[in-house]
């Protein structure tokens, strides 16, 4: 995605379209700089907000993970202790923040790939404000050359001043809509919903447990 690909044409048609409003074209060439930078700086805002979301969930996983392991080694604890039924409790528990830690990891990765696309864009924009400032000099040049030639054609200005416009809320609306899915990827996604299937997920829930204690106690024996 390039943002800003004509921005280089829109910066020398607009220094013409404005040479009968402004005086001076190298306020309005200064002005655009300004743009561009508060544009910039918002786009390294998001990406310091996601990192942050980025580095929550990184965080909630480790601890998931590390509850699954003590869950898990209780279940063993309690089968040989020959309490199976505490067994089957632990291997329950486990289950449930198994499919917990799949959410988290989908969504740790859908907030990564939002990361990179920010960071694409922020090289983009910085890219394009270092061109602008490298030819300001060679764009007030022609401006002031344009000026003496001739005056703005009403009908490219309104056009060209409307897509310059337009090029910048389409970014505000990415932006926004890439804050809005950070928000909802860092919330915790995990949901319990009954169908009208409820009481066979119940008989294969329960059956993952029996295999898995069944597994587990002949392991145990196995050991021993």
């Amino acid at each position: 995605m390039n943002v800003f690909k004509r921005l280089s044409d829109i910066v020398s048609s607009n220094i013409n379209s404005a040479l009968d409003k402004m005086e001076d074209p190298k306020k309005m060439i200064s002005l655009m700089i300004d743009e561009m930078e508060e544009t910039a700086i918002e786009v390294r805002s998001s990406i310091a907000e996601k990192t942050a979301a980025q580095t929550t969930l990184e965080r909630e996983i480790k601890s998931k993970e590390e509850a699954i392991t003590r869950w898990a080694e209780r279940a063993k604890m309690a089968v040989d202790k020959g309490n199976d039924d505490l067994a089957r409790e632990a291997i329950a528990e486990k289950k449930t923040l198994e499919k917990q830690l799949v959410s988290l990891k989908s969504n740790l990765e859908v907030l990564k790939g939002i990361i990179v696309s920010l960071r694409e864009q922020l090289s983009q924009v910085e890219t394009k404000l270092e061109e602008i400032k490298g030819k300001r000099d060679e764009l007030l040049a022609r401006a002031k050359a344009a000026k003496e030639k001739m005056k703005t054609n009403e009908v490219v200005k309104n056009a060209e001043s409307s897509e310059f416009a337009r090029k910048f809320e389409e970014l505000q609306a990415r932006i926004e809509r890439w804050e809005a899915e950070a928000k909802i990827f860092s919330e915790d996604s995990s949901s319990k919903v009954k169908g009208t299937s409820e009481t066979f997920e119940e008989m294969e829930k329960n059956k993952e447990i029996e295999d898995e204690l069944t597994a587990l106690k002949a392991q145990t024996k196995k050991e021993k």
